[in-house]
């Protein structure tokens, strides 16, 4: 659920009153942390400046209490280590249920496609652009300016918090974690370069085309590509990837979001459990920028 103040809004638990009995100072202090990121216990032994056994006790409390989940292993130093997390950003001990009271509020309803990047009605995640200077192994400059349309159409479903994108040279590792959408091609965002072999439809880096893993085809010009995969750096979070071979391609990826987004959950006619989608972009009025869009599979 969301707490609501001043037009503002934070994801919130609803707590039973007999898990503050598991609450101290100490412990509060861990559900802040683990609120920011999710950490191993050795990482908050750091933070907390107390003991690794010492930790592993709390968070056992915490866990039982349900204030706190285990995310994901992490192999550490030739061993495995658990990942923690809070259960939300804040939380809420309702003490009269008959006090509650209808809340409109006025975002339209989340396509499926975008639920993994929204949580409680803000974006949970991250865009990730091409640096516009020249950079990766094709010295090429990123210039997907039409992922402004996305974000617009975005805010549709969803507040957020700034910074909403960064950079592919400036992505640090823990952020690579996150439920990331990905613009532009291989030449120009280097983290779509990174996870190429793990979309179904793929950019051909020896060619320059699009070869469809699921149809056995291959695509050239003004393509664009729009796939939802699982996140290959977390076991929680997912990417979608709104590309293409050239900038018009990566447009008609967007465009192709913003006005057929029913087309584009329907999963690929090859293979309907797969949100793979390659589509066309024409320029239908002669100005030189993509105005229409067609799925081509």
């Amino acid at each position: 659920m969301q707490l609501i103040s001043d037009n503002n809004a934070i994801g919130c638990a609803n707590i039973p009153t007999e898990s503050l009995s598991v609450l101290s100072s100490e412990r509060l202090k861990m559900l802040e942390l683990l609120s920011k990121d999710s950490l191993y216990p050795a990482q908050l032994a750091r933070k907390m400046n107390m003991s690794v056994q010492a930790i592993y006790y709390h968070v056992k409390m915490l866990q039982e209490a349900g204030l706190v989940r285990f995310v994901e292993y992490e192999e550490k130093k030739g061993g495995v280590a658990k990942k923690y997390s809070s259960i939300a950003d804040s939380l809420a001990i309702v003490l009269n249920d008959d006090a509650w009271k209808r809340h409109t509020v006025a975002k339209k309803k989340t396509p499926l496609l975008l639920t993994p990047f929204i949580r409680s009605g803000h974006f949970n995640g991250r865009m990730v652009l091409g640096s516009p200077d020249p950079h990766g192994k094709y010295r090429a400059r990123g210039s997907e300016l039409c992922i402004v349309e996305f974000a617009a159409m975005l805010g549709q479903f969803a507040a957020f918090t700034p910074p909403l994108y960064s950079l592919d040279t400036e992505l640090k590792e823990s952020e690579r974690k996150q439920s990331l959408i990905l613009a532009g091609g291989p030449k120009v965002n280097m983290l779509v370069s990174e996870i190429n072999q793990k979309l179904p439809i793929r950019f051909d880096e020896s060619s320059f085309d699009i070869y469809s893993k699921l149809s056995k085809k291959r695509y050239g010009e003004n393509i664009g590509l729009v796939e939802l995969i699982d996140n290959p750096f977390s076991n929680n979070s997912k990417i979608l990837l709104l590309g293409g071979l050239n900038q018009h391609g990566t447009r008609a990826a967007i465009l192709s979001i913003v006005k057929k987004m029913d087309r584009i959950e329907e999963g690929n006619m090859y293979d309907s459990k797969t949100v793979a989608k390659v589509v066309e972009g024409f320029d239908d009025n002669g100005d030189g920028i993509v105005d229409t869009v067609e799925i081509l599979e």
